[in-house]
């Protein structure tokens, strides 16, 4: 897929709009490799949007984070 980014885009809020979970945003970043140095992205650019993700996501939970998580991604490559 091709996602058209918006003024203001980052990696995060591109993966939050293509798979609705913003930490995707490494297998995003690994098509796009041209674009690897953005931080923002100008209105217009045109991306490429992996249609398969590949994720592998463990909660972990620490005895000095009761109650909170930690979202851990293993990226495909």
């Amino acid at each position: 897929m091709i996602y058209i980014c918006s003024q203001g885009d980052t990696w995060d809020s591109i993966a939050y709009k293509a798979y609705g979970d913003e930490f995707l945003f490494p297998q995003i970043m690994e098509s796009n490799r041209q674009y690897a140095d953005y931080v923002l992205f100008d209105g217009g650019e045109k991306i490429n949007i992996p249609d398969r993700v590949y994720v592998e996501n463990t909660l972990i939970s620490t005895p000095w984070q009761t109650g909170n998580t930690i979202k851990i991604i293993k990226p495909p490559w």
